[in-house]
């Protein structure tokens, strides 16, 4: 859908539809997905009877900004999976930078994860790992496993470089994150009708203190057609004032095609 949208500049289903420029799964699903949705919003209306299911019983934790979810699990020792199933909302393998995200975990585990997370400082939330000791592993070993090294691991966890390690003990991990994940992404967004700033701000994953400051905004009004800056990893990027000046010698950027109930979508790679 994503190349549908920036070929034609929509990113309106039914429009798209029309245009031909979807993948025939696609096309076939969507309108499956919306009617079902229907379906469920009043069942009595089709003669439906749906007897729902209990909430599944979760442990709820504020993070306060991004996590990494292999971090959680390997903190609450749960396998990724089961993490995942708790929290559908989550398309990646980290929590948004919100302080007000709610994540979900296991029944009792809460208590657990609030005092081993505290070991790992937050700002290392998206990149460090926890790891449990397994028969006959070294720290040598388990450097080789994360790419990073023994003596780094080592003074993480305050022990000798050549200490013993104990089947079962818990390490923590001073991993860094591949290039890969940390590159900044920059995506312009034309606001459609029907949007909010605060549910701009969530299908991005960002914050909408960061949704404010990277668009000089000082309320969280949005209008038809504005056209929003959006950083969907890491922060904006620092620009010097050479570099500054000359973006603004540069010919102003061409409107985004589609108008604006096209709600438009580019991407960029900073």
């Amino acid at each position: 859908m994503q190349k549908g949208i920036e070929r034609t500049g929509y990113a309106d289903f039914w429009e798209l539809y029309k245009r031909n420029v979807l993948p025939r799964e696609t096309k076939n699903y969507v309108p499956i997905i919306i009617g079902l949705t229907l379906i469920a919003k009043d069942a009595a209306h089709y003669n439906i009877q749906v007897e729902p299911e209990a909430p599944v019983p979760t442990d709820v934790v504020k993070p306060g900004r991004a996590i990494d979810l292999r971090l959680v699990a390997e903190t609450i020792d749960v396998d990724l999976e089961t993490l995942r199933s708790l929290n559908p909302s989550l398309l990646r393998l980290a929590t948004p930078d919100d302080s007000f995200f709610e994540l979900h975990l296991p029944p009792g585990t809460a208590q657990k994860f609030s005092a081993e997370i505290a070991d790992i400082p937050p700002y290392k939330w998206v990149s460090w790992r926890r790891h449990r000791v397994a028969t006959g592993e070294t720290l040598t070993s388990i450097a080789k496993k994360y790419r990073v090294t023994a003596a780094a691991i080592a003074d993480a966890n305050n022990l000798e470089r050549n200490a013993a390690l104990d089947a079962g003990e818990k390490l923590i991990i001073p991993a860094t994150q591949p290039q890969s994940e940390t590159k900044r992404r920059l995506v312009s967004y034309r606001v459609r009708r029907g949007d909010t700033f605060l549910g701009i701000a969530d299908r991005f994953s960002v914050s909408a203190e960061d949704l404010r400051k990277w668009n000089r905004l000082k309320s969280n009004k949005v209008g038809r057609g504005m056209v929003l800056r959006i950083y969907t990893l890491g922060g904006a990027p620092e620009i010097s004032p050479a570099r500054a000046r000359s973006r603004s010698r540069k010919k102003p950027a061409q409107p985004i095609a589609g108008g604006a109930a096209g709600g438009a979508v580019a991407v960029n790679h900073n």
